[in-house]
């Protein structure tokens, strides 16, 4: 079983890279269409900023984020493990040291974000569009594969001072980038659970930017590329698509917030849409 999984990587491994490569290409495009085309920015819209106009034929609950990331961290877990196997064995796929700890990384990413969805994350009767599930069971999917599938995957790891530098900045790039994320959602989730249906959030990277958990989601993936030590070119295109959607998010979540509480939102014009103290 393990080889004949192995062999079909091996025969269809390039073809698929870059079917990959081009998915990723024509995602951060579609993103920044959205910003121009009705259609596609109504099915990237969810929660609060979507329209009381939306049909509900092909609406799901927002809570079902929870499905994609048990789904995401399923899969990954198949692939760190594969991975795993074909080092062991001396594989032709056997993957390189940075590369493990990617899909490692990942896999608690997944892990905490699926145990946020359940625990912490207060969704309410907040909707999508049934494309935005589809697309983030895909993304995550597509993530794992393109780690894997890459040329640099199997690059050894460099010891030369300043790409282990480079890779300790981005473990504690992830670590710290993850604890804040979880932080602010902790804090969302506070004030979703109060009497008041919204209010302008206050505290940790909130006093910073309006949308800290975008924020953060695009240090995580830039994390994985430092993690890499700059070798794994699809992570690179990963990243390029989640901080053109993250940025496209953070633009309409200060947008709903400046038109919802104009007053408190003078106020606080100190806060950078998405980049600190830049953007």
């Amino acid at each position: 079983m393990l080889w004949n999984v192995e062999q079909g990587v091996r025969d269809n491994g390039p073809t698929l890279n870059l079917i990959l490569q081009t998915v990723w290409g024509l995602l951060s495009i579609t993103a920044l269409l959205s910003t121009a085309v009705p259609p596609l920015r109504r099915l990237s819209l969810h929660g609060r900023l979507q329209s009381t106009r939306s049909s509900s034929v092909f609406m799901v609950r927002k809570s079902w984020f929870g499905f994609f990331y048990l789904l995401g961290w399923t899969w990954n877990g198949l692939v760190l493990v594969l991975a795993i196997l074909w080092s062991m064995s001396s594989s032709p796929l056997a993957c390189s040291g940075p590369t493990l700890i990617c899909l490692v990384c990942l896999q608690c990413h997944l892990f905490r974000r699926m145990l946020e969805s359940v625990s912490i994350t207060q969704f309410g009767d907040s909707t999508m569009h049934a494309a935005a599930l589809i697309l983030g069971t895909c993304h995550y999917i597509m993530v794992s594969l393109s780690i894997v599938l890459d040329d640099g995957a199997r690059d050894p790891m460099s010891l030369h001072w300043f790409d282990v530098l480079v890779l300790l900045g981005g473990l504690s790039l992830f670590l710290v980038a993850s604890v804040h994320q979880m932080t602010c959602n902790a804090i969302l989730a506070s004030i979703k659970s109060s009497a008041i249906s919204y209010a302008i959030p206050q505290g940790d990277w909130f006093d910073l930017t309006w949308s800290p958990l975008y924020w953060a989601e695009v240090l995580l993936y830039t994390s994985l590329v430092l993690l890499s030590q700059g070798r794994n070119s699809n992570l690179m295109r990963i990243a390029l698509w989640v901080a053109i959607n993250q940025s496209i998010s953070a633009h309409r979540a200060k947008a709903w917030y400046v038109a919802t509480f104009p007053a408190a939102a003078a106020a606080l014009g100190h806060r950078a849409t998405l980049i600190p103290h830049v953007w």
